[in-house]
This record gives structure tokens, sequence and C-alpha cells, in this order.
């Protein structure tokens, strides 16, 4: 498919072609591989590496994946000490996450997926199909209309904010003239700065003063972050006990205890033990689905409005992206208040 795309669009200056990082098969070694790409971008040699890495994709499965990387960065004319030295920095991982993230907002759940001019392709469809969407909007972009007779994908829809109500996983009066929700993963290590540097003032300038009513809302990237559901269940668990928040401060304050530790559930239960919860009824709740499936609803929920990654903010239905410094929350926060 690419190869016709390249011929008849790409170069032809028709299409611009922007390949996105959303690593969901094969857990570890999916985001190895992207890791590998976006580091043989910092050397502007992308394409061959990409292209390297899909021939060879059966071989990397077996053997030291490293040095099979390392063979490939070799053979398309990478620095492979520079190569490798990106490959062990974990900052590298960042623009893999960010693509992640941003698939996240068109509502992609596999791969591959498309967004052709805010249009969302699911899956690879037939050569002819691709064309005839993109000589559609081809047309449409030199006469403002769609050709008669094609049907295309809808554009990505209008965002939806209307939340559904968390009557544990909130704090403050819900009668405050501020609402604010938080999206977040309790294993990504943005929202523990958030949770460091920016929260405690929030609940203390508006949340204990009555002007902010505080959501928490579960938003766990599993693909990079294969603990943040047993996580997020353990929060809710606790929230059973009444102390929903104990355990949220908990999952945040030893979060590089349990982060990518084959045993966290073990630590998720200590943790349970050290905030005086029943552990029976705890270990109970866990093990129920249900639970799961309210994280899910969460998820579905954060998607549904637009949220790219984590974490994310809405404040009386405005969008905030990203761990913040506090100046960014509170200067919302005033002028909303200002405007009531």
């Amino acid at each position: 498919m690419l190869p016709l795309l390249d011929e008849a669009y790409i170069q032809t200056g028709k299409l611009l072609f922007v390949y996105k990082e959303y690593p969901v098969v094969s857990g570890n070694l999916s985001v190895a591989l992207s890791v590998a790409s976006q580091c043989a971008a910092e050397q502007a040699i992308f394409w061959p590496m990409h292209d390297w890495i899909f021939a060879n994709a059966s071989a990397l499965r077996s053997g030291d994946l490293m040095e099979n990387l390392k063979a490939g960065a070799e053979e398309v004319g990478l620095d492979v000490d520079a190569f490798e030295a990106c490959m062990n920095d974990q900052a590298s991982i960042e623009p893999v996450v960010a693509d992640f993230e941003e698939g996240q907002k068109f509502g992609v759940r596999g791969t591959p997926n498309f967004v052709i001019n805010g249009r969302l392709v699911q899956g690879l469809l037939p050569a002819q199909q691709f064309v005839q969407i993109i000589d559609a909007l081809l047309a449409q972009a030199e006469s403002g209309e769609l050709p008669e007779g094609v049907i295309l994908p809808t554009p990505t829809p209008t965002p939806d904010r209307d939340f559904e109500k968390e009557e544990v996983q909130s704090r403050g009066d819900p009668n405050a003239p501020i609402t604010m929700v938080e999206f977040s993963d309790y294993q990504c290590p943005f929202c523990l700065r958030y949770f460091q540097e920016t929260l405690p003032q929030l609940l203390k300038d508006y949340v204990e003063t009555g002007k902010v009513y505080y959501v928490f809302k579960d938003f766990p990237i599993t693909q990079i972050h294969p603990q943040a559901i047993p996580a997020a269940v353990a929060a809710r668990c606790a929230g059973q006990q009444d102390a929903y928040w104990e355990m949220h401060d908990k999952l945040f304050e030893e979060q590089s205890r349990w982060n990518n530790n084959p045993n966290a559930d073990e630590i998720f239960a200590e943790l349970a033990q050290d905030i005086g919860l029943d552990m029976d009824a705890f270990n109970a709740c866990v093990a129920d689905p249900a639970i799961v499936d309210q994280v899910n609803q969460n998820l579905a929920e954060g998607v549904a409005a637009g949220v790219q990654g984590t974490p994310a903010f809405f404040i009386n239905g405005e969008f905030i992206s990203g761990a913040q410094p506090y100046s960014v929350f509170q200067q919302t926060i005033e002028r909303l208040l200002a405007e009531k």
C-alpha cells in the first residue's frame, strides 16, 4: 500500500504522509521497535530504519533484540554507538508515548489506523478504497464539495464533555462554582509530577476553600503502563471502604516501588494494609471484574472528550493538557471565578 501512495500521491505533492508510533502488539517488543525508529530519527534516518524493521519483523522476535537492532542500525548507516546510547536513555520513550497518546485522541485502539484530513480510517482497507478516499478529498479541496455518490468516513466527532458523576472519586463541595475533572494514570510519571508539584496547592487554595469541586477519572494507558489498571482497581476498592483518597495518595507516593514490578499486586495489598483496610473485603473487591469495567468506563469518557494523554484536565469544560505548573491552573480558575 505505501509504495502505491508514495508514487501516486506523496512524490507528486498531493499527500503529506506522517507516521505515528502506536505500539500495541507484542507488548515490550513493539515499544522497543518504536523507540528504535525514533532513535534513528534523531540521526535523520527514520525511513530507512522504519523499512528495515518491517522487513525484519519476524527475525526480530528471536535472538538478542538489542544486538539485532544494532546490526540493523549499522546496515542503514546509523552511528551505532549513538543509536545504542539513545536506546538506553529512558527519555527516548517520550516521543513514542506522545504519539500513542495522540492516537487516543482519535479513538485509535489498534493498528494500522489512519487519519486522513480528520477522518479516522480503521484497518488496512483495499488499495482501491484508499485511492477513492484520497481522490475524493483532493476533489473537495479543489471545488469545496465532495463528488456525488462518494461515501467517506465521518470526521472525528465533537468531543463529549458531559461527564458522569463520581461519588467516591471526588472531593470538595459539589456546589462549588468551578468543577475540575482530572483524567490520570497512576503509572504515568507526568501524573506523579502533577501530584507532587501542583495538586497540593490547588487543594489548599481552591478545593478546601469551597471554590473548586475536584473529580478524578481513570485513564490507564495500558500498552505502556501495564499496571495502571490494577492500580486504579486498588484505589477504587479502597474507596469502597471510604479510603479512596488515602490509596490515591499512596499509589503516587510509592509509584517507584510498584512501577514495572511483576509483584505490583503484592505492593498494592501492602498499601491497603498500611491504610487499615479490611483485607478480606479488599481482596474480594480486587478480584471483581466489575471494577475493571468501571475503570474502562472512565477511559471511554476520556476518549470521547478528546483526551490525548495524561494528565488531562477540564475546568468547567475548558481543556488543559499535561502536568502544567500551578500558575496555569490558577489563571484559568481565577478567570472563571471572575466570570461568575
